[in-house]
């Protein structure tokens, strides 16, 4: 039977650590209410103990001033949670020393309570944003007053809204559609990248079905994702014949760099088939893919995948294409 709230519809971690990536970097979470510098990088959350589970939002923030914020989202925050987010904060702390700071995104119903937690021996006080308490029909309102205006700049709070409230099934889901439609409206005016829209789902994907949710990532993928996989590809080309010359270099670049890209559409939209067909694609699969510049190799394996009934004779398939690459 099919997930009415979306939890069994598990994303790459990878693709969740690259999405919050793009949208994330060059801002400041001010906006969703912690102040921070500039976001300079962001990476997964993986210390050696923990394995991370695809699917959730679980990445780490670092801002131009070193300052190291670990981001966890959790629905319906419960004080039985904090013991599991204290183990990994302590686990992260070993790793990239005490001066990490822990942030939980509360959405739904969030115990009282759930603040923080103290024993004989300490205590674990993460910075809790709850949305629960925050009004999002309200807030879109006004958010859609002050694009209209030209006056609102805080982008990066169009990602947490879809958490405000306490709305549940229905209502949440219809509130989500609202917000990530609102926003390719913006992409479409040229005010926001495709990047963040792709964050926002990120963050609400256990507030949709399945379907539902599917139908979302298929309008949003036909945004920018494949023109910023070409532009990439030319910039890479053009570098490689510079030393050409001006002329010759300008020449070969371009057909170079039509190429390349023409190579990482393909690598992106046969990772983005597998990632819907069978919801995850093991880390050495992507290696393998990404190794491979054929594009002939690529379009076959894209053919191959959409054959496949499951992951292990797709990777059979790669194997087979790497034998002979």
């Amino acid at each position: 039977m099919e997930s009415k709230n979306g939890t069994d519809y598990l994303h790459n971690y990878d693709f969740i650590v690259k999405w919050l990536a793009e949208a994330l970097k060059g801002e400041t979470l001010d906006a969703i209410g912690i102040k921070t510098g500039q976001v300079e990088e962001v990476f997964a959350f993986e210390p050696v103990d923990i394995r991370v589970k695809a699917g959730r939002v679980d990445v780490m923030v670092r801002d131009d001033a070193g300052a190291l914020f670990h981001i966890e989202e959790q629905r319906d925050l419960k004080r039985s949670d904090l013991y599991l987010f204290a183990a990994y904060h302590f686990l992260g702390a070993k790793k990239w020393g005490p001066g990490m700071v822990d942030v939980i995104l509360a959405s739904g119903d969030v115990e009282a309570g759930a603040r923080s937690l103290k024993t004989a021996s300490g205590v674990y006080e993460p910075v809790v944003l709850d949305f629960s308490d925050r009004n999002g029909e309200k807030r879109l309102a006004e958010i859609r007053a002050e694009v209209k205006a030209g006056t609102f700049k805080n982008w990066l709070e169009l990602v947490v809204l879809p958490l405000y409230g306490k709305a549940r099934g229905e209502e949440r889901a219809r509130f989500v559609e609202e917000v990530v439609r609102f926003e390719v409206e913006l992409f479409r005016a040229n005010k926001i990248s495709a990047r963040l829209t792709a964050a926002t789902l990120i963050l609400s994907n256990k507030m949709m079905d399945k379907k539902r949710l599917k139908a979302m990532w298929e309008e949003i993928k036909m945004l920018d994702i494949i023109e910023i996989a070409r532009e990439k590809g030319i910039e890479e080309g053009l570098d490689r014949g510079k030393s050409l010359g001006i002329v010759e270099g300008k020449s070969l670049g371009i057909v170079e760099g039509k190429s390349l890209g023409s190579v990482e559409i393909a690598r992106e939209m046969l990772l983005d088939l597998l990632l819907e067909k069978f919801g995850i694609a093991p880390v050495e699969i992507q290696e393998e893919i990404g190794r491979i510049d054929s594009l002939f190799s690529l379009k076959s394996l894209f053919r191959q995948a959409c054959r496949c009934n499951d992951m292990e004779a797709f990777e059979g398939m790669v194997r087979r294409v790497q034998g002979v690459s």
